[in-house]
């Protein structure tokens, strides 16, 4: 039985594979290693070229070559990138001389020369002013003042007063007299600006009659 096997195995006779078979498969392995087996016997150079196959190590994935960092000085800015140099940087300080002068024209009449009018003059004109200013306000802010007491009457002063509501003139004590309840805001409701960024800084546009 061992003879013919060798006999085949010179004569490198080799069956058809057939994979329709589990049984097939087995004997076709089994042929395999025989062969093998007795091709080490009798061919030195295929013995080891065998040898060579079975110590071999088993290939692994190739590196990937990674990715040439770019040289370019000035790379092309992304989207996000440009929207973000765009964004609009308009000062809430702005915003609000803006809705004073809408809603009031406060900044009309600080930039009046006030020298060719007369005081009765002035005074009519800041009346208008100073009312519209306060509903502004009132309007944006809630104002109110930060303490129930008015000016003149006493009060009692904290232990720790925080210095930035609490304004102490003269010496040190538990009480003392108002002089101004200060004020607080109850909101703030500023307008959202929805300007571009090269008109942050209008407070009132240009006005034009067309005739």
């Amino acid at each position: 039985m061992l003879r013919h096997l060798q006999q085949m195995a010179q004569k490198r006779y080799t069956p058809e594979l057939k994979h329709s078979n589990t049984d097939d498969d087995h004997f076709m392995r089994l042929f395999l290693a025989l062969r093998a087996f007795f091709t080490v016997l009798s061919d030195k150079q295929k013995a080891t070229e065998i040898q060579k196959f079975l110590i071999a190590p088993v290939p692994t994935a190739l590196p990937t070559k990674p990715e040439k960092a770019s040289t370019d000085p000035c790379p092309p800015k992304s989207p996000s990138t440009k929207a973000a140099s765009q964004k609009s940087t308009r000062s809430e300080a702005l915003t609000l001389l803006s809705a004073l002068q809408r809603e009031a024209r406060l900044l009309d009449l600080m930039s009046e020369p006030l020298d060719q009018y007369s005081d009765s003059q002035i005074g009519a004109a800041a009346r208008d002013v100073i009312r519209d200013s306060k509903k502004c306000m009132d309007k944006l802010f809630s104002l109110r003042p930060i303490v129930e007491q008015s000016e003149g009457e006493r009060i009692d002063i904290p232990s720790q007063p925080s210095p930035v509501r609490w304004k102490v003139l003269g010496g040190t004590g538990s009480k003392g007299t108002i002089v101004h309840p200060g004020w607080i805001a109850g909101k703030v409701e500023l307008p959202s600006w929805t300007g571009g960024p090269e008109d942050d800084l209008v407070l009132s546009a240009v006005e034009v009659e067309v005739q």
